[in-house]
């Protein structure tokens, strides 16, 4: 997803971030609720987003639960879900990027925080060994640096491109930037 989705971000957006009432888990055709303790289990994890920034209004796109429990979008989707609805007050309108502080202090993670965090994540490894320095990270670098550990893990390129809703052009392009 890209940040503005699930990000407090600067600027004026038109996309919402995403509600905990917009991800909805599913065995089979039950709906699972997001009290149920073996939610990690349902079969797939639908996720609506409520405005799209091409004027698309609702669009639900669903993942299906993976065997390989590091990357399977189900079971992440539901540690998410069970660790905000743990919070006091949170509700279906409680948006995903809600998270609480050392101190029990409920704060909205923002996009500035993310990139200071990445940025940091990022100069405690040797500048040259990476090949770019820390300041050169943006958001960006969250999606497609994740998609490109699962390609350099063996991931199907199908499997990325329906993680990250790419087309098969986009993703062989940058794919073949990278290597150059």
């Amino acid at each position: 997803m890209r940040s503005y989705k699930y990000l407090k971000v600067s600027g004026e957006r038109r996309t919402k971030i995403i509600q905990l009432q917009n991800i909805r888990f599913f065995k089979g055709k039950r709906e699972v609720s997001h009290t149920d303790p073996n939610m990690s289990s349902s079969s797939t994890v639908s996720i609506t987003f409520v405005l799209q920034k091409k004027d698309e209004y609702f669009g639900t796109v669903t993942h299906y639960h993976s065997k390989n429990p590091s990357i399977c979008i189900v079971i992440t989707w539901a540690k998410i879900v069970q660790r905000i609805r743990q919070y006091p007050n949170s509700t279906d309108s409680t948006i995903i990027n809600t998270y609480r502080d050392k101190n029990g202090t409920t704060h909205l993670l923002s996009g500035q925080l993310l990139l200071k965090q990445v940025r940091l994540a990022a100069a405690t490894i040797d500048h040259e060994s990476l090949g770019f320095h820390p300041k050169k990270n943006g958001l960006h670098s969250a999606r497609s640096g994740a998609a490109m550990a699962m390609y350099l893990s063996g991931v199907p390129v199908y499997t990325i491109m329906l993680l990250w809703r790419w087309s098969s052009d986009a993703f062989l392009h940058y794919i073949r930037k990278q290597v150059k």
